[in-house]
């Protein structure tokens, strides 16, 4: 056991490295709080997994901890530094030290004659790349063959309402020529799990609500998909956790006329708020909007409660969910906006590489935001001042709902979903009865 642990932090500390090296910022020990968000960001935008900024000062060390990074972590890593998994990451050697040379013969022992040793040693070699020329053949046959989506069947149940919920994937991968044969939660390469070749059943849980397209890949090639809906059936509120969140009522949430998690409801649920923000997400999926995300408005007003501390830069996004797509819109403070990064339908932008100035707000101060979408055409306005104007690339697609996720603590005023002339097809103003 000693030695599997020692090999597990041996290939993490190496996948830290590779990282370090592919970002080019300098010795992590220097890494500010800011630094370890910038990196959540470009892993998110890379990966399309979402890291907290404490998950990653666990990685690296920052935050004692004694549990061990989960797989869905572990991945994300791994494809962060350029590779499929964390099982392909485990597979490659390390490297040896920088200066280090292997002496070509033991020292002490009398020198064989290079005409003695010729012969056994180009054997070896003969023989070795001949196994591993076979080896490739057959890999490489196996991998190009295109598979047929006839010979495999994929289908997927949700075993209840509500969330967490846990989906059954009914599948037959018996025509699989490899051993390799994974079902995908979603898009996200990362939340792959082997199972089976001759099984036929796999059970997998979801803690959020969402629109999801599950995948059944053979050998590196998806042969089968599906999409997965599973609805929130209102405002689902939690703190994030792994592996599991921390789900809130709806009587902890909705008070005063806004959609809120209070310092004092983290505190009731021993959810520190310092030195470590915890992330507090609100999520509400519908069944149908009977809206496209080429043409509508959406209307919202939020603030931050809380800016003490590691607060202080205020972050918050605003999600809009659509059939296999997203709109991220992200605020801070104004003096954060140098690690914000957007992505509304495939048009994506960083701070590093455009102006996202006119997204720092006062968030102690409710500040309105209205996005207008007309043939695809972005328009997002803070406060009735034009923020962001860009088109969209990808095809339309069904609006599905709203969330918002804050670094801390948050209030949420309302929420409107409107058609191209203004009617309101969904609205909450978070009144309690």
């Amino acid at each position: 056991m000693t030695g599997i642990k020692s090999k597990h932090q041996t290939d993490l500390a190496r996948c830290r490295q590779q990282i370090e090296t592919k970002l080019g910022w300098g010795d992590s020990q220097g890494w500010s709080t800011q630094d370890f968000d910038r990196l959540s960001e470009e892993i998110a935008a890379h990966t399309g997994v979402a890291l907290s900024v404490t998950t990653l000062k666990r990685v690296w060390g920052r935050v004692r901890y004694s549990s061990a990074p989960t797989q869905t972590t572990l991945n994300a890593l791994a494809v962060f530094a350029g590779y499929e998994s964390w099982r392909a990451w485990q597979q490659v050697p390390p490297e040896p030290p920088m200066g280090v040379e292997v002496p070509s013969a033991p020292v002490g022992r009398p020198t064989v004659s290079p005409t003695r040793r010729r012969r056994p040693w180009l054997l070896a070699v003969g023989v070795g790349a001949a196994l591993v020329m076979v080896v490739l053949f057959f890999q490489n046959h196996t991998a190009s063959r295109v598979l047929s989506p006839d010979d495999f069947a994929f289908s997927s149940e949700p075993v209840t309402q509500g969330i967490p919920n846990s989906v059954l994937f009914r599948y037959d991968a018996t025509a699989s020529p490899t051993d390799s044969v994974f079902i995908q939660q979603s898009w996200d390469p990362t939340r792959r799990q082997q199972v089976p070749k001759n099984g036929h059943e796999h059970t997998s849980v979801y803690y959020l609500p969402g629109y999801f397209r599950a995948k059944l890949v053979v050998g590196g090639q998806i042969v089968r998909e599906h999409d997965l809906f599973i609805p929130s059936d209102g405002w689902v509120v939690v703190a994030e956790q792994e592996p599991v969140p921390v789900y809130f009522k709806s009587s902890e949430v909705i008070r005063d006329g806004a959609l809120s998690v209070s310092a004092a409801a983290l505190q009731r649920k021993n959810i520190p708020l310092q030195p470590l923000l915890p992330k507090v997400i609100y999520r509400n999926i519908l069944t149908s909007l009977g809206l496209s995300n080429d043409n509508f408005t959406f209307e919202t007003r939020l603030k931050v409660d809380y800016a003490e501390g590691s607060a202080a830069c205020q972050q918050v996004r605003i999600l809009l969910f659509c059939r296999n797509d997203m709109f991220i819109f992200p605020l801070s403070a104004k003096g954060c906006v140098g690690t914000l990064g957007l992505f509304l339908a495939g048009h994506s932008a960083t701070s590093a590489h455009a102006d996202l100035s006119a997204l720092g707000r006062d968030l102690s101060q409710w500040v309105a935001v209205r996005y207008e979408v007309v043939n695809k055409r972005v328009r997002i306005w803070l406060d009735d001042e034009l923020a962001y104007d860009t088109t969209f690339p990808n095809d339309p697609t069904d609006l599905l709902g709203a969330g918002f996720s804050f670094e801390g603590t948050g209030s949420v005023d309302y929420v409107r979903f409107r058609k191209p002339d203004g009617a309101v097809v969904y609205a909450d103003e978070f009144e309690t009865l």
